[in-house]
């Protein structure tokens, strides 16, 4: 279960980097996950709600369920909301922030536009030291790449892009955009839930044997 927990925080922080800089936004992000390299029966989705410095990540996945994540980018704070049958943890995970680098990738600008879901979008060409072909990839100037912490050094928020995972090649294409107000309770961590850093988790539930030696 650690290295699903590890696995989530990924997942999760993929689009969490959110910055209040040229290009904020306040809305709704839809993007559809698929697996390319290898095609599965997995449905997949992320959707992103923004108020400008606060952020909710919410991953839908037809085997594991809903995944959540609250960030609060002025405090650089951020919660992962898990539930458990015992009880309801917000789990701090600052210190697992993916660090963006350009040592992991390189891109190129190309020539050519398209729409996605009816944003015209810029074209790049991308090469991932883990991935042997280029990647082609998708952009908008109008909103900061900074929303893409794992792609945060393009000129633009990507809308169609490439993860590499250790369940394969992942594929995040945008379904929706929606500009509008989110009410401000949906970036607060819910009633009931007890907060509690990484650590404390992982030894309290995904290490039994070691709490068991210390009694």
């Amino acid at each position: 279960m650690r290295y699903f927990l590890l696995a989530l925080l990924l997942s999760l922080f993929i689009t969490s980097g959110f910055s209040q800089n040229k290009g904020s936004f306040s809305g709704e992000l839809t993007y559809e996950i698929e697996r390319v390299d290898k095609k599965d029966s997995i449905r997949s989705f992320m959707i992103i709600y923004a108020k400008d410095s606060l952020l909710r990540v919410v991953n839908f996945n037809s085997i594991s369920g809903k995944q959540e994540l609250i960030k609060h980018l002025r405090l650089n704070r951020s919660y992962l909301l898990v539930e458990s049958d015992q009880k309801k943890f917000a789990i701090r995970t600052n210190e697992h922030l993916i660090i963006d680098t350009l040592e992991n990738y390189t891109f190129k600008k190309q020539i050519g536009t398209r729409k996605i879901a009816e944003i015209k979008v810029k074209k790049l060409r991308v090469k991932h030291k883990e991935i042997s072909e280029d990647l082609t990839f998708y952009y908008t100037k109008s909103i900061s790449s900074k929303y893409a912490n794992i792609y945060k050094n393009l000129p633009g928020l990507p809308l169609l892009f490439y993860v590499p995972t250790a369940d394969g090649l992942l594929k995040y294409t945008l379904k929706e955009l929606k500009n509008n107000n989110p009410p401000l309770d949906l970036f607060m961590i819910p009633q009931g839930y007890e907060i509690i850093s990484f650590e404390e988790f992982t030894n309290k539930f995904l290490n039994p044997s070691e709490q068991e030696n210390k009694k």
